[in-house]
């Protein structure tokens, strides 16, 4: 389910709370608290004829960890929900409708990428590494097995025998002498239990490097306590600094390769 999917903003924020753990079960109180409002505004709004101001969607959008494009849609929808004149919602709802198009043909292009099986999966999970080459054969330096063998430290003939499997998989491509990121997808749901996995493979991966205590890398852990308000703020605020992060990667030049690992949890 995404934003782009309603014209309705309310009818979008309902269907996304009915999805959520214990069927969204405080959700609206979550939301009070992160717009800093009351609940019974959260209830007014949602369950009733106001609506939400531009600034508190802005909130709500960074709540709900859209992305730029759909933090905008969101906006939009907002703005069309709270126009006051015939000729006004008619202009929105033309743009509203364009930008649904827009998305559709993008899920279509996705749709059309070629996607592993879930028993290649399984092997692709197995072992940092091949997320790992998958994503050094980007870098125009690392571009065939023993090069990228010096870079990790690896048994070329390894490293070889995984290139092997990541272009039968499509992931990587040969052009020429040329190695570049294939078109399939590795995409996990949230329930596979592949996902654990791969959580472990780079956590055992940091342990290796915290021994070489490199200037480049960084490591904290840290247990602490605090109030009940302040973990809810920093559990707030995580995604929107991965999302942060993560905008200003997409765009870069591939040059070099970096593992974040990122944990909030009480113990």
């Amino acid at each position: 389910m995404t934003v782009f999917e309603f014209q309705d903003y309310k009818s979008f924020i309902n269907k996304w709370i009915s999805i959520q753990p214990k069927g969204g079960h405080g959700e609206y109180r979550r939301m009070a608290n992160a717009l800093h409002v009351s609940t019974t505004m959260i209830s007014q709004v949602f369950k009733g004829d106001k609506h939400l101001s531009l600034e508190l969607a802005q909130e709500l959008s960074d709540y709900l960890n859209l992305n730029l494009k759909e933090g905008d849609f969101f906006l939009l929808l907002i703005e069309f929900a709270r126009a006051g004149s015939y000729k006004l919602k008619e202009r929105l709802l033309r743009q509203i409708k364009e930008q649904q198009e827009e998305a559709r043909k993008l899920k279509n292009l996705i749709k059309d990428e070629t996607k592993i099986s879930e028993e290649s999966k399984s092997i692709f999970y197995s072992s940092w590494m091949y997320s790992g080459i998958h994503l050094l054969v980007d870098i125009a330096s690392m571009n065939d097995s023993e090069s990228i063998s010096q870079r990790l430290n690896l048994p070329r003939n390894q490293v070889q025998k995984i290139l092997d499997f990541l272009m039968q998989e499509k992931l990587v491509n040969k052009k020429g002498n040329q190695l570049e990121i294939g078109q399939a997808k590795t995409l996990l749901s949230k329930e596979s239990p592949l996902v654990i996995r791969h959580h472990q493979n780079w956590r055992f991966r940091s342990l290796d490097k915290m021994i070489e205590k490199k200037d480049s890398d960084f490591f904290y852990s840290a247990p602490m306590s605090m109030s009940e308000e302040v973990a809810f703020k920093i559990r707030q605020k995580i995604p929107n600094l991965v999302k942060e992060i993560t905008e200003e990667i997409i765009p870069s030049k591939s040059e070099t390769v970096r593992t974040l690992i990122l944990d909030w949890f009480e113990y």
